[in-house]
């Protein structure tokens, strides 16, 4: 099959492609449950009804992953992985079609999940089809759709990583995204994490005698404003990753209409960290002075940069602060050697043949850039050993958004760049 025939047979499949997204929006896979058995059963009987390979691999039965596998004739394959899971809806008023519609409209596919990313998994499930319709392809493919990874991918791609069930030379992430038709991008690595939890300690009291207490919702308000000076800290990524970032900063810039104080924000947090408190928790009743309150931050670097200096830097500026009762709880999981997210080099065999497919299907020059959320590619790269790069049919500033959406254009695109690539894979 040729790359003419691929891109007619994706064009052909639009109303395909919107279908399956939206039936696979209208289960709800959010968490803090966060179960995909009925996606995977939708997933599972589409394998069956068109003669492809399929497994099962679940660690928890209600939140199982599911592989589909075209042989090919050589010895090389080439996987994908997606993810089900999505993040919960928020309020629903906020939403123009119901969040777990699958709505068809205006050109869209409509409702929590369907840019981040299930239509991206639909488009998994018609290459699938056409690759295991073209009968003898030169590569193995392996379209695997994964649990978890909104929560680290605990249960999903971590676990599969783990266990040794990724096996393969490259994997496509279809997270993330592309830029469309207009501005195609490939994501050549994504952005790690270093989160923290700052917890203020005081005394408990009567509300009505406050001055028998010390309040620790109080002492907690004023130690995060020097967990936040951390967006000052010079990152120490990889010197290679220095035109990738410029890239992406001009691909952002250009995806998204923001404000000029959002383009220096976005801009200062490639070389530095990122930094939101996004959760606080505190108090026990009103009429009691509290005695312990705590609040969680999500920090982001980009990939290549040490989060233990991070951390370390944090630890100093809370210590700084001298305020009393304050204390900084890390993540356990970082090591001193241990680098945020992950990152192809562009330099790479298989960069450079990415590239020259997204080219070929769209006819326009490609951006290469690095993802500012994380992705599954984390475990493929750094636990599975897989090379892995990232394209998703996602549009910028949809994910985790009320009235989430995704274009049926992108949906077809998406086809196109996943069936063409193990056709095309040397």
């Amino acid at each position: 099959m040729d790359l003419r025939r691929v891109i007619e047979l994706a064009e052909k499949a639009e109303r395909e492609v919107a279908e399956h997204t939206s039936n696979l929006v209208k289960f709800n896979t959010a968490h803090p449950k966060g179960y995909t058995d009925e996606a995977v059963e939708y997933i599972k009987e589409f394998c069956q009804a068109q003669g492809l390979e399929w497994e099962v691999h679940a660690k928890d039965p209600k939140k199982p992953n599911i592989v589909a596998r075209i042989p090919g004739q050589g010895k090389k394959k080439v996987l994908w992985v997606g993810h089900l899971d999505v993040v919960p809806e928020g309020k629903p008023e906020n939403w123009t079609y119901g969040p777990y519609s699958g709505e068809i409209a205006q050109g869209c596919v409509w409702g929590r999940g369907s840019s981040d990313m299930k239509g991206a998994c639909a488009a998994a499930m018609v290459s699938a089809r056409i690759l295991n319709e073209a009968g003898d392809i030169p590569n193995t493919a392996e379209f695997w759709w994964t649990c978890d990874e909104e929560i680290g991918g605990g249960d999903g791609a971590r676990w599969l990583a783990e266990t040794g069930r990724f096996k393969g030379d490259v994997c496509i992430i279809g997270d993330g995204n592309g830029g469309g038709p207009q501005a195609p991008s490939i994501d050549l690595g994504c952005k790690g994490g270093a989160r923290v939890k700052l917890v203020a300690r005081g005394k408990t009291a009567h509300g009505s005698t406050p001055f028998l207490g010390v309040n620790a919702i109080s002492r907690l308000i004023e130690g995060v404003p020097w967990v936040e000076k951390i967006d000052t800290y010079p990152l120490d990524y990889p010197e290679e990753l220095r035109p990738v970032v410029e890239e992406s900063i001009e691909f952002y810039r250009s995806a998204m209409e923001l404000e000029p104080w959002q383009v220096e924000a976005m801009e200062r947090n490639f070389h530095t960290p990122s930094v939101t408190c996004n959760i606080i928790k505190g108090g026990v009743k009103i009429n009691v002075v509290p005695d312990y309150a705590e609040a969680e931050f999500d920090i982001r670097l980009t990939p290549g940069s040490h989060p233990l200096r991070v951390v370390n830097r944090i630890k100093e500026l809370v210590e700084e602060s001298g305020i009393q009762g304050l204390e900084l709880v890390p993540s356990r999981d970082f090591k001193p050697g241990d680098t945020a997210g992950y990152y192809e080099s562009p330099n790479s065999d298989f960069a450079k043949q990415f590239k020259e497919a997204l080219n070929r299907i769209t006819g326009r020059p490609v951006n290469m850039k690095i993802l500012t959320g994380g992705t599954d590619g984390i475990s493929t790269s750094k636990i599975a050993g897989i090379p892995s790069l990232g394209y998703g049919t996602s549009l910028t500033g949809q994910a985790h958004q009320p009235n989430e959406r995704i274009t049926i254009e992108n949906l077809v695109l998406g086809i196109k760049v996943y069936t063409a690539f193990p056709l095309l894979y040397k």
